[in-house]
């Protein structure tokens, strides 16, 4: 069992949460105070959306955001 009961392992968690939290903390405060909080975003994300990679699911996010779907 790796980080916090996950697959990942402890290494991986620190890189990929400094890496995350460095892109979050670039974020300008004026626009920061307009995105809810990282809790809600994840509970609005779908049953259906859990049979998928993360990989597929930035592929399809990242389509859409390009395509006017989305954001």
């Amino acid at each position: 069992m790796g980080f916090i009961g996950t697959s990942i392992s402890e290494e991986d968690a620190e890189v990929i949460l400094t890496t995350l939290a460095k892109a979050y903390y670039a974020i300008p405060p004026e626009i920061k105070n307009t995105i809810p909080n990282l809790d809600f975003i994840l509970e609005q994300i779908p049953e259906e959306a859990r049979k998928y990679t993360l990989e597929d699911l930035i592929k399809l996010l990242s389509w859409a955001n390009k395509n006017g779907i989305i954001f």
